[in-house]
């Protein structure tokens, strides 16, 4: 009895085998001349493409994470130019922002490769669900020092809201962890960093009589 379940537990794993091998069937099935189009055989590149699991069902979310990611990068570079004015004089807010600016651009970066990876990439099909950078004047204006900070916690909060949204509903392992490693704990790290920075600068900057020298020297911290 053992015997007959073992065997028919083989001939269902052959047939789904056999039934998930479209590439190898697809190739089978050309011409034998080096897929000649001449004699009918045309290579069909989604019969053997990287995409696997549910990850093209995340396609237009990855989409967003990136137009976010790009948008917020050039809003943190304007944010560094206001900083580095003369007028300002505030290089380590225009050091720190700068480095907001490269961390977002690096993780739309890899975003955009990991797309690749998995075979959907991110070329915009039609211009409703494709990329692009809309409201990039939203928010932008003279900052003061705390307004940048308090903007930027704002801003990764809620970046990080949206990844961990999407890696709990992600019914594939590889993007979970992939998102886990790329994004989560830069997350946590950077929150805590800017929450920090607010908790120790909003205090003294509260002191009319101080301000201008406690700004100075946290500013110079930043350098």
């Amino acid at each position: 009895m053992k015997s007959v379940v073992s065997i028919l537990v083989l001939i269902v794993a052959c047939v789904r085998f056999a039934s998930a091998a479209k590439c190898s069937d697809h190739i089978l099935s050309l011409k034998a001349d080096f897929f000649s189009e001449d004699d009918g055989g045309i290579y069909d590149r989604t019969a053997c493409s990287a995409s696997f699991s549910n990850f093209h069902k995340y396609t237009p979310q990855v989409h967003v994470l990136i137009n976010e990611h790009i948008a917020q990068s050039f809003v943190y570079s304007i944010m560094s130019s206001h900083f580095e004015t003369d007028f300002e004089n505030r290089l380590g807010f225009s050091k720190y922002m700068d480095s907001l600016a490269d961390t977002m651009w690096q993780h739309a970066i890899s975003l955009i490769k990991y797309a690749g990876k998995r075979g959907t990439g991110v070329a915009p099909v039609d211009t409703s669900n494709g990329l692009s950078i809309k409201n990039l004047n939203n928010g932008i204006k003279p900052w003061t020092e705390i307004e940048a900070l308090a903007l930027a916690l704002d801003h990764h909060q809620t970046l990080a809201i949206k990844v961990h949204q999407l890696h709990s509903s992600a019914k594939d392992a590889a993007f979970g962890d992939f998102l886990e490693n790329q994004f989560v704990s830069d997350h946590v790290s950077r929150i805590r960093e800017l929450s920090g920075h607010l908790t120790n600068l909003v205090p003294m900057v509260q002191e009319e009589s101080s301000k201008d020298l406690a700004l100075y020297l946290f500013d110079q911290s930043l350098v």
